[in-house]
């Protein structure tokens, strides 16, 4: 396994962006989740929240508070529904509207303090500053409104996002503009921002910092990656990506077609064992032998793939080649049977597939 590289707790990337570790690193989210600090003026957007770890709360008011003079944030903007990047939401506000309070109304004495500190929690992380429903407790604690592109069956009811969309242009301060892309494949819900005045990338789990990205929809997925690239217009020039997980890509557009490559690649893996298995079936009608069944499980072909790798690793590996089986199904370059469990369905390419082999 790749090892990775040791990245500071807080670090300025740019005259616009300050990244800020979410302190929660594991095998799924390497060095722990980046959450961004993006903004030219006094007013930042945030970008993730990170996992919900409460030590990240004084990380991210030492950012403010040291890194950025003294800097508010007017938006915070989730990038998708997994728990690493919408977990700190509640955290986040529920310290917005302390320090809100404070900023506007410094307490001067012991019971000042106390009584600021209790108020925090009659402010109700459902309320939208943002329309007209908005409370008085709202109102004085200035909270910024939470964006994100919807996910019905997964964003938390007791926190009312603001929906984007793609294409959508959010404007930081007049110094900083973010174009949202909408960019499933990861998540349904999953967006990428573009930094339109630095020429840099905001890929969150699109494409990582080190290793790969997982994704629920290759087909999906693939075509996102393909709009990343394309955001400079027929040859774009190199840009930056600040990764959701991971150090920054300084060539982007190069990573970005590695991630490509390394997709069909595998694709062409999995039709070549397919291929194989057809071919073979073949000769063995032609000796008069019994003929073989045509066709191979998902696990079959992790096999032959993954040859020499430690078998506890086949069942992550079987979920990934499904994955391609439902893309080149929906290509019409594979078939499957009829079977309860996708698991147990045997997989056949067909001749399109053997022809552009």
């Amino acid at each position: 396994m790749e090892t990775l590289v040791k990245l500071p707790n807080i670090v300025r990337l740019s005259d616009r962006v300050l990244r800020v570790l979410g302190l929660n690193p594991s095998k799924f989210t390497l060095q722990g989740t980046n959450t961004y600090l993006i903004g030219k003026g006094p007013q930042k957007v945030l970008l993730d929240t990170g996992g919900g770890i409460p030590e990240y709360i004084d990380l991210l008011q030492t950012a403010l508070d040291e890194e950025l003079n003294g800097a508010t944030i007017s938006k915070v903007i989730c990038t998708h529904w997994h728990h690493d990047h919408v977990g700190g939401v509640a955290d986040v506000m529920q310290f917005l509207t302390s320090r809100n309070i404070n900023m506007n109304n410094p307490p001067t004495t012991a019971s000042d303090q106390g009584s600021a500190a209790s108020s925090v929690a009659l402010v109700d992380v459902k309320v939208n500053p943002d329309t007209s429903s908005s409370s008085a407790s709202a109102s004085i604690s200035g909270l910024p409104a939470v964006y994100k592109f919807p996910s019905p069956d997964h964003d938390d009811p007791e926190i009312h996002f603001q929906q984007i969309k793609d294409q959508q242009e959010i404007r930081v301060d007049d110094d900083t503009t973010l174009i949202t892309l909408h960019t499933p494949g990861h998540t349904s819900d999953h967006c990428s921002f573009y930094l339109k005045e630095e020429n840099t990338l905001f890929t969150a789990d699109c494409v990582l910092g080190q290793g790969t990205a997982v994704f629920e929809d290759l087909s999906a997925y693939i075509k996102s990656l393909e709009k990343q690239l394309a955001i400079g217009g027929p040859a774009p020039p190199t840009y930056k990506i600040y990764p959701g997980h991971g150090p920054v890509i300084e060539d982007g557009p190069a990573k970005i077609r590695e991630y490509i490559k390394h997709r069909l690649d595998r694709e062409k893996q999995i039709l070549s064992v397919l291929v194989s298995d057809t071919r073979n079936s073949t000769i063995a009608m032609e000796d008069r032998q019994q003929p073989s069944v045509l066709g191979k499980t998902a696990m079959q072909i992790v096999v032959v793939i993954y040859e020499g790798y430690p078998e506890s690793l086949y069942p992550a590996a079987e979920h990934q080649v499904l994955l391609h089986l439902k893309k080149l199904e929906q290509d019409a370059k594979v078939k499957k049977s009829n079977a309860e469990d996708i698991s147990d369905a045997v997989w056949e390419i067909l001749p399109l597939a053997v022809a552009s082999l």
